[in-house]
């Protein structure tokens, strides 16, 4: 049995009669689409993607910092009113 990654769910003919009805129910989680009760899909609403998208941004800018602390000790001092 696959494992669903949400509470919420909506079936695939469901889906198919009322596309909008399931976005808008799609605002702080994600939507299963099952088909044949299995999940097909996952719908999310453009907010839920947009912090999802963020918190990426930020772990890629946060490993990105924590592999430059070793490189801190030949770092040289730069004065930024001379940019």
């Amino acid at each position: 049995m696959d494992h669903l990654l949400t509470s919420q769910s909506i079936g695939i003919s469901e889906l198919r009669e009322a596309p909008a009805k399931a976005f808008e129910h799609a605002r702080d989680e994600a939507i299963v689409v099952l088909n044949h009760n299995r999940p097909a899909g996952y719908i999310v609403s453009n907010q839920w993607m947009e912090r999802v998208l963020d918190q990426l941004a930020d772990r890629a800018v946060a490993q990105k910092a924590v592999s430059r602390l070793d490189t801190l000790a030949t770092a040289r001092r730069v004065d930024p009113r001379s940019l």
